[in-house]
């Protein structure tokens, strides 16, 4: 795979490259597309108001050469309903939206309410992906999550930096149980490298081997072409509620 939808920029507060240095490194290792996705304003670091969302669809061109930039953002989940951080207003300037459960922006609860969590922004149209839906901090339910995922054609994250251990532990077999839960369905599935940091822009070494590990489908891997991406974030655009 050629694509990396998930890295970090200094806009993040705890990432340490910037958009150009992220880009470069994009270039160096040959990609076809590169998602910039800096984390809400609920995790510390981050400007109060993510204005810069905004500006990004007319500031940072869809391509930089060769290298096709999708305008992304990771919205934190704060409640049990599925709201996100990112103002509702600034939505429709995003092309990809990654939602996630961080433990400094929402407690962990217990399997079922995780679980309802990540459905609910599903189902409000608040994201168009679920980032590293494999933390053990947050126990969830696979089969209930790969249905809304389904339902609400939404794609789920296989995470290269979850799977080499070194944020998050022990995180790898619940990436293959959702992965084997996933395949049955027919669940979209993105990868990321989820990089803070421009060297790692690209790793998704260990995504890649897991998905071909498993067997997954190469027509629901939203990032194994140009082509598939952009059909994705087209159905999202029409899926979208906000």
């Amino acid at each position: 795979m050629k694509i990396d939808l998930h890295t970090h920029t200094i806009l993040s507060g705890h990432a340490y490259s910037t958009v150009k240095e992220n880009i470069d490194q994009a270039e160096a290792r040959g990609l076809t597309a590169i998602g910039i996705t800096d984390h809400g304003p609920t995790m510390p670091g981050v400007p109060k108001d993510p204005f810069h969302v905004v500006n990004m669809s007319s500031a940072v061109p869809n391509y930089v050469g060769n290298i096709r930039i999708v305008h992304g953002f990771e919205a934190n989940i704060i409640d049990n309903m599925g709201r996100t951080d990112l103002p509702l207003e600034y939505s429709n300037s995003v092309e990809y939206i990654l939602g996630a459960l961080h433990s400094i922006c929402i407690l962990p609860r217990n399997k079922k309410e995780n679980t309802e969590a990540i459905i609910n922004a599903m189902a409000m149209g608040y994201i168009d992906a679920v980032a590293h839906p494999d933390d053990p901090t947050f126990e969830l339910d696979y089969e209930a999550l790969c249905d809304g995922a389904v339902e609400y054609k939404v794609a789920l994250e296989v995470n290269n930096t979850s799977l080499k251990g070194t944020v998050r532990k022990n995180c790898a077999p619940n990436t293959r149980k959702m992965l084997e839960i996933a395949k049955e369905k027919g669940v979209y599935i993105t990868a990321g490298s989820d990089s803070h940091f421009y060297l790692s822009v690209g790793e998704i070494d260990q995504s890649t081997n897991l998905l071909e590990a498993v067997n997954y489908p190469k027509d629901k891997i939203i990032t194994n072409s140009l082509e598939q991406l952009e059909l994705f974030l087209k159905i999202r655009k029409e899926e979208r509620t906000i």
